[in-house]
C-alpha cells in the first residue's frame, strides 16, 4: 500500500510538473498572437496614413527618417490661417457653382498646410463634391479613396479600440489546470478569432453607411 501511495504522490508530482511548462507555452503562445495582431492593426493604420494623406515634402532627411518622423504630432502650421481662407474661399465657389475655382482652391488648401487634418480632410472631401458636380468621376473617386485612407489612419479611434481587444487575452489569466482552453483552441486551431469575425463586420457596415452618404 505505501508503495503504490508512493506511486501515485510521484505520478502527481510528474503530472504538476508538467503542467507549468504547458501553461507556460500556452501563456506565450496567446501573447505573442495577442502582440501579433496589434502590431499587424498598427501596421495598416500606417498603411493607410501614408496613401490618404498629402504629400510631406517639407520633411527632410532619409526616406526611412522622413516616414517615420511623419507619424509624429506636428505644430500647428504657419499657414493654416491661409489655408483656412482657401477653404472659405473654396465653399463660397462651390454653393456659388464656380467648380472649377473651388477645385483650384481646395487644391492649395492640400499644398500650403499638408499637415493639417481637418482642413486637409473637408479640401478632399469638399473637392470630391465639386469633381462630381462637372462629371470627372475619376477625379471624385481618387479624393474619396485618399480621404477614405487618411481618416482610417493613426487617428482613427478603431484603431485604439482593436488593440485593446487584441492585447486584452494576453493579461487574462490562464488556468493552469486546464491543457487547452476554447480560446487557445479557437487561436490555434485556424478558425478566425471572433473579435476578428465582429471587427470585420462592424467596419463593413460603417463604411458601408459612410459610402452610401457621400454618393
Amino acid at each position: 500500500a505505501a508503495g503504490v501511495g508512493r506511486g501515485v504522490r510521484g505520478l502527481g508530482l510528474a503530472r504538476g510538473a508538467e503542467v507549468v511548462p504547458r501553461a507556460t507555452s500556452r501563456r506565450a503562445l496567446v501573447t505573442s498572437i495577442a502582440v501579433g495582431e496589434a502590431a499587424l492593426d498598427l501596421l495598416l493604420a500606417c498603411g493607410c496614413e501614408l496613401a490618404g494623406r498629402p504629400n510631406y515634402e517639407h520633411l527632410q532627411g532619409e526616406p526611412f527618417s522622413v516616414i517615420a518622423r511623419s507619424f509624429l504630432p506636428e505644430p500647428v502650421a504657419e499657414t493654416a490661417g491661409v489655408a483656412k481662407a482657401a477653404l472659405d474661399r473654396g465653399d463660397a465657389a462651390l454653393d456659388r457653382g464656380e467648380y472649377d475655382g473651388a477645385v483650384k482652391e481646395f487644391t492649395f488648401v492640400l499644398e500650403v498646410a499638408p499637415t493639417e487634418y481637418k482642413l486637409c480632410q473637408r479640401a478632399l472631401l469638399k473637392r470630391t463634391e465639386a469633381y462630381r458636380a462637372v462629371g470627372d468621376r475619376e477625379g471624385a473617386g481618387r479624393d474619396f479613396r485618399k480621404q477614405w485612407l487618411w481618416g482610417r489612419g493613426l487617428r482613427w479611434p478603431g484603431h485604439y479600440i482593436l488593440s485593446y481587444v487584441f492585447l486584452r487575452p494576453a493579461f487574462l489569466p490562464l488556468d493552469p489546470e486546464v491543457e487547452e482552453n476554447e480560446e487557445q483552441k479557437r487561436r490555434g486551431g485556424g478558425v478566425l478569432p471572433l473579435e476578428w469575425i465582429l471587427v470585420l463586420g462592424l467596419a463593413g457596415l460603417y463604411n458601408y453607411v459612410l459610402y452610401q452618404s457621400l454618393h
